[in-house]
């Protein structure tokens, strides 16, 4: 399957809204968790079947369900809360570029999780999908993992502003959560890629090569996940839906700003990158012309000698030189002499 683009075989020729699962079953058995929380309370519970799930006006409820596989589930949690099957359809999507839409009812945003396989030396990305209710938040995940985790500790604890805040606000937490991971992950790249300088320069060679590739490939499955979730800050801080309070606006300019320093560092690192390359093919060039200017500078220094040595080994009778008693020392003398003015030439003239 390729990385940057996944097959759409299964869902051609469908309708628009058609709920049919397009990614790689990463989990068993969906999970679904229910917290349920206001300022003085908080409960927690694993739910089997959606039908369960009671929303209440004066709470918040955060349903979170890992598993995106069973398409039965997700049309169940849809019909349950009235969502757009557009938006399901999205949710079932495995390789939707973030966004975010709205309706009447509901506001959708579709994120990318970016984390790294420490087994293969590659990034991957989870699809991470919300539906933002009247009091009750959907989060949807492909399979189950710690990725809100610090969220939910909050809860819990009853730690900052979550307990005392909206459902909207709930949302930009955990969006939060995956913006900060951008900017770790961004480090973590921009790290290895700054320890190539001194290594360039230091010993170039063409088994760097692999490694710039190597980083300008993960660079590209960065700039696809992150860069489009600018425009779902944008949109959210230009929403006008009654989903999202004016006292919220301000944490989403945070994160606007936080989404905006981690795609100006994507966009800095890969063009260092691409410097890199630059750098080391001309590195690497200048290294072959050195070469090449010492042979050929030994090959100058040879040409005049061999013409001397190819004149006195002619097979002529007469040549006055031959029987003198100093001739070949002569002939000597005058090589070292011809070689010795060459490379004081070469030398004034910058060559060497």
């Amino acid at each position: 399957m390729a990385r940057f683009l996944k097959t759409r075989k299964q869902s051609q020729g469908s309708s628009p809204g058609s709920l049919i699962f397009l990614g790689k079953k990463k989990t068993d058995k969906p999970l679904i968790r229910q917290v349920r929380y206001d300022k003085n309370t908080f409960e927690e519970k694993e739910i089997d079947q959606i039908k369960e799930v009671q929303i209440k006006d004066d709470v918040i409820d955060w349903i979170n369900i890992d598993g995106l596989h069973d398409t039965k589930l997700i049309e169940e949690v849809g019909l349950k809360f009235g969502i757009n099957t557009m938006f399901l359809e999205d949710i079932l999507n495995t390789d939707q570029r973030p966004k975010m839409e709205e309706d009447e009812n509901h506001l959708f945003v579709a994120m990318k999780f970016v984390g790294y396989n420490d087994e293969t030396q590659k990034l991957f990305t989870d699809q991470v999908s919300f539906i933002l209710g009247h009091n009750y938040l959907i989060s949807f995940q492909e399979k189950k993992g710690t990725y809100f985790e610090s969220v939910r500790e909050r809860l819990r604890n009853g730690r900052g502003r979550l307990r005392n805040m909206k459902c909207d606000y709930l949302l930009f937490a955990l969006m939060d959560n995956i913006a900060d991971k951008y900017i770790d992950t961004v480090e973590y790249i921009g790290e290895k890629i700054e320890a190539l300088d001194k290594e360039i320069f230091e010993n170039p060679n063409t088994d760097i090569i692999k490694s710039i590739y190597t980083f300008k490939t993960e660079l590209n499955y960065l700039r696809k996940a992150i860069r489009p979730v600018k425009e779902i800050t944008n949109s959210m801080l230009r929403s006008e839906s009654r989903l999202v309070n004016k006292k919220t606006e301000s944490f989403f300019k945070d994160l606007d700003d936080l989404i905006t320093q981690s795609t100006e560092a994507l966009e800095i690192y890969y063009t260092m990158n691409s410097d890199q390359l630059n750098i080391l093919n001309t590195l690497i060039g200048n290294k072959t012309n050195d070469v090449m200017k010492v042979l050929t500078i030994f090959a100058a220094i040879f040409i005049p000698l061999t013409f001397l040595a190819g004149i006195y080994g002619t097979n002529f009778d007469y040549l006055p030189e031959l029987h003198y008693k100093y001739s070949y020392f002569i002939m000597w003398g005058v090589m070292i002499v011809v070689a010795g003015i060459m490379l004081l030439y070469f030398r004034r003239r910058k060559w060497l």
